[in-house]
């Protein structure tokens, strides 16, 4: 009998054994199973970021691409479909603005995003135009979504896409175009003409070839618009005594200096410019004046300059509901106001990409170009929209397109002049500055 309960006692304990096991496999079926589901959820977008990450306009850019994508994950990431996916952003250092970098190694390095990244969009850079223009030729054959968000500002751009728009069919320009700043450069000198009655024009450049083709631009159409040219000076980049130019002016009669340099050393041109109490207002295409330190950098004697900091936003304003929320999060993310070319666009990008997704519905390469070429998406700059040349529209409505900023420099602050829709103040002239 003893005999007998010990058999069926073993048998109870092999029984619960086995139930054991086949629940532990049946929870660890659901578990493997609801895993692999969540995995699915969360596997994210990768965009890989080519920049230049030692020079400001790639560090700006890759600043406001890292604040969207926290604020895009933060909110739940982007609807593929049904599914929440986050961003995940691959950056890689294109280091195209640095002096003797050839071109071919720019492009390894975004060919390394493509091949071995295994991205889904490329975002960003590289800024050189002539960088940028030969990794339309990589997006091409790799058959890989491009959206241009700093910098390659080249006419030649979205001349190539009209000349091929099949092969270039996947990129997209947020950036600016040379065409739309010298377009608003030429109004606000207008502008200028028109409200202070001056006519008297001296053009000062760095002696580089982007340079002087772009014054000459300026230099021809100013000139159909009244403008006397009274003068020219071109300097080597890396000048660091412009008394001998600011004296020319002087001379000349001239009342605005317009000067198309992005050297550092344009600082020290403004701190003399104030020294010697030049006659004339500063404006134009100036590096050093576009950053936040530059009050700092010239002792306040940059006061009154008045220079394009490209994008609408990186100063205060109220084109539309997202500039402030954009100007208030990059301050508070970086302990810096934005400074100038990148920031905004870069920032943009990251929502354009979430909005062409979500309604697309997939990543789809066709379907989310078509979503991408029928954007219109309220942003911070204005409305994101394309030409028929993946050109991101530039003008003075923000309710049609996305706008510029021009800032004059007021007691230590950016104060955006230009374009009217975007303007917090009006143009302020240097006592020494007799006006009509």
């Amino acid at each position: 009998m003893k005999k007998n309960s010990f058999k069926f006692a073993c048998f109870l304990l092999i029984l619960q054994t086995l139930l054991s096991w086949v629940v532990f496999i049946g929870c660890s079926s659901k578990d493997e199973t609801r895993d692999s589901n969540e995995q699915k959820t969360v596997s994210p977008i990768i965009l890989g970021a080519p920049v230049p990450r030692a020079s400001a306009y790639g560090q700006n850019g890759e600043r406001g691409m890292i604040l969207a994508a926290e604020e895009i994950n933060a909110a739940g990431g982007v609807n593929v479909g049904g599914v929440k996916r986050p961003l995940k952003l691959e950056i890689i250092d294109t280091r195209d603005l640095e002096p003797g970098v050839p071109t071919n190694e720019v492009l390894l390095a975004i060919e390394k995003l493509i091949l071995q990244k295994k991205v889904d969009l490329i975002v960003g850079g590289p800024c050189l135009s002539e960088a940028g223009m030969a990794a339309m030729d990589l997006y091409a054959r790799y058959d890989t979504l491009d959206i241009v968000s700093i910098g390659c500002y080249t006419p030649s751009w979205d001349k190539k896409v009209a000349g091929n728009p099949e092969k270039y069919k996947n990129s997209f320009r947020v950036s600016g175009s040379v065409k739309a700043y010298i377009k608003e450069g030429l109004d606000l000198l207008h502008q200028i003409k028109e409200t202070f009655g001056f006519d008297k024009i001296f053009i000062s450049i760095d002696d580089s070839l982007m340079c002087r083709k772009a014054a000459g631009i300026v230099e021809d159409l100013a000139a159909k618009d009244g403008w006397k040219i009274v003068g020219k000076d071109k300097h080597p980049i890396g000048t660091t005594d412009y008394s001998t130019m600011l004296i020319e002016c002087k001379k000349s009669g001239a009342q605005v200096l317009f000067i198309w340099a992005y050297a550092p050393e344009t600082s020290i041109l403004l701190k003399q410019w104030s020294d010697m109490e030049v006659p004339a207002l500063p404006i134009g295409f100036i590096g050093a004046a576009e950053d936040p330190g530059f009050w700092d950098a010239t002792n306040g004697k940059g006061a009154y300059t008045v220079v394009t900091i490209s994008e609408t936003g990186n100063v205060p304003g109220n084109v539309m509901p997202g500039t402030m929320k954009f100007y208030n999060a990059y301050k508070k993310r970086w302990n810096v106001e934005p400074r100038s070319t990148g920031c905004v666009s870069c920032y943009e990008s990251l929502y354009l990409i979430k909005d062409a997704i979500e309604r697309a519905g997939t990543l789809n390469k066709d379907a989310l170009r078509s979503a991408l070429e029928k954007s219109n998406l309220p942003a911070v700059r204005g409305v994101i929209r394309f030409d028929k040349n993946h050109q991101v529209i530039y003008g003075y409505d923000p309710n049609k397109s996305v706008l510029g900023c021009w800032v004059q420099w007021q007691d230590g602050k950016r104060v955006c002049i230009f374009p009217k829709a975007a303007a917090t103040g009006e143009i302020k002239m240097p006592p020494w500055l007799k006006t009509l």
